[in-house]
């Protein structure tokens, strides 16, 4: 068995020694912080909207029945017989745009029997029950949006046609475009 003495022997204890006397790996609290925001800006949601925008049917202005002789005026309001909500922030700058239809001619929104052009009733649309403010194709309208609406937003549409007597019986459609904006 070999034994270390002498010189040789303190070398490798010392060696031990100042290896357990080193210090660690420096260790140090780093503190750093960041910042935690989002923003919320005023807007609408429609509720029962189809995909990529369009919202399908909104609803329906029928205005009834009448004999092909009748020279009468009719009216009906899309108001209340709306097929999705809306709701917006209360204040938000809301438009509604309400295109032509399929069957605008000379300015003027038309329902159309058929294929057939010389089928057609002119119709005007309203902003109010009055029929006093008439929007006129593809005229911004602002809508109103307040805390007591907000929740359900009503697009105020109110129709009326004057038939001319001596139409050809049938349905007479359009379809037309709407626009919201905010």
């Amino acid at each position: 068995m070999h034994r270390l003495t002498g010189k040789h022997a303190w070398p490798p204890i010392f060696g031990l020694w100042a290896l357990m006397a080193m210090p660690g790996p420096a260790q140090a609290d780093t503190t750093a912080s960041f910042e935690v925001s989002a923003t919320i800006v005023a807007g609408c949601a429609a509720d029962g909207v189809g995909t990529s925008g369009d919202a399908g049917l909104i609803g329906t202005l029928d205005f009834g029945n009448d004999t092909t002789l009748s020279t009468a005026s009719h009216s009906a309001a899309l108001t209340g017989n709306q097929m999705i909500t809306l709701r917006c922030t209360p204040g938000v700058a809301l438009s509604m745009r309400l295109g032509g239809g399929q069957h605008a001619s000379g300015g003027n929104r038309n329902m159309q029997l058929g294929p057939s052009t010389a089928d057609r009733l002119p119709y005007r649309l309203y902003a109010n029950a009055g029929m006093t403010d008439e929007i006129t194709i593809d005229q911004d309208r602002s809508i109103l949006v307040t805390a007591a609406n907000m929740n359900d937003v009503q697009l105020h549409v109110y129709g009326q046609v004057s038939l001319p007597g001596g139409s050809a019986a049938g349905t007479y459609t359009d379809t037309l475009l709407v626009t919201l904006t905010w």
